[in-house]
């Protein structure tokens, strides 16, 4: 934060969105007005405004910010790229905004592009956001956030990625997330918003009261180590994740319905188990990457979902919920160990 890099990717940001958006901050001019600057950070915003309905906003974001220090597997190296926590994720936002601001005709409602400064220490970027927010939070649609995409966290999963908390919007929200990503050719899995861990941005959202979905390919290997560079990240998924990004957010910007947010939604499902039974038993075929505690630990949370499913949503109850989401967070810990690799050769 507060470094020369950081002013290099907020001039890189800039300069993008000054070709297709403008700034949001009216009271400014000139970069300034995309620009929002809070204690040691500053967040950059840029806006398609809309034609129909412009003072109803979709946001879309990102963070930009990355570690100062990290893990490396190579004394030599000690450069936290960030390739995949977040290039990739800004990299998506600034995707999804500029094919909707160069399509024929603007979107009905206002567009707002969102790159998130001090995600790292804390999701402080989003929060100054929240406190002092530059489009009112009682006209914002939904926050659709990006954080790790392009990222593989074992061979078996190169297809799998996860959308997670769009039940904050209720129905309509988790019908307009499952129409854009049935039309791709990845795996999303639709996860409730507790299996973020409340890991990146779109967690100030939801307490705010403002629908949420949160896209992410979860922590790999390469998670928050210096090995998380570009030549990890798998491009041709993260063209997917940007092609079903696209077409959620126009569908977002377009339709006449609202979201409307559902507060107090139970932090786990039974669709939450059966979606985290066809991840697990996919992740089975590479168990032998693991040492023998942790393949005992997956195997069991494996036998436990497989009950569970079995049980059938009726017997799905809060012991249920507890071993759904115990078990997943293990899980995610152990696949974040090993060695960092982008699996795009297996």
């Amino acid at each position: 934060n507060q470094t020369e890099g950081s002013e290099r990717a907020q001039r890189y940001l800039i300069d993008r969105l000054d070709d297709f958006a403008v700034g949001l901050d009216t009271s400014a001019t000139g970069d300034d007005a995309f620009t929002q600057s809070f204690e040691g950070g500053t967040n950059i915003l840029g806006l398609i405004p809309g034609k129909e309905r412009p003072d109803e906003y979709v946001i879309v974001g990102a963070h930009y910010d990355h570690l100062g220090s990290c893990r490396t597997a190579d004394p030599a190296d000690t450069i936290c790229n960030g390739a995949t926590d977040n290039a990739t994720g800004v990299a998506a936002v600034l995707s999804i905004g500029e094919q909707l601001a160069r399509e024929r005709g603007a979107p009905d409602r206002s567009v707002v592009l969102a790159f998130w400064d001090r995600e790292e220490d804390g999701l402080l970027g989003s929060r100054a956001w929240i406190a002092d927010p530059l489009v009112p939070l009682e006209q914002t649609v939904t926050y659709v956030n990006y954080d790790i995409q392009g990222a593989n966290v074992l061979p078996s999963l190169r297809s799998t990625t996860f959308a997670i908390g769009a039940e904050t919007g209720g129905e309509w929200l988790t019908a307009a997330v499952g129409r854009a990503i049935r039309a791709g050719r990845l795996d999303t899995h639709q996860l409730s918003w507790i299996f973020g861990q409340g890991r990146s941005d779109y967690l100030p959202f939801i307490e705010a009261g403002v629908p949420a979905v949160f896209f992410s390919d979860s922590t790999g290997p390469c998670y928050h180590t210096a090995q998380d560079e570009a030549d990890i990240v798998d491009y041709q998924k993260l063209q997917q994740q940007v092609l079903d990004g696209t077409r959620l957010v126009r569908d977002l910007a377009r339709e006449d319905a609202t979201p409307v947010f559902v507060p107090d939604t139970p932090l786990a499902t039974y669709d939450d188990a059966v979606a985290l039974r066809e991840v697990g038993d996919r992740a089975l075929a590479d168990l032998d990457r693991f040492d023998a505690d942790q393949q005992a630990e997956l195997l069991a949370f494996d036998a436990a979902l497989a009950d569970i499913v079995a049980a059938g949503p009726d017997e799905f109850g809060a012991d249920d919920i507890t071993t759904v989401l115990l078990g997943a967070a293990t899980t995610v810990d152990i696949f974040t160990t090993g060695e960092c690799d982008g699996f795009l050769q297996h």
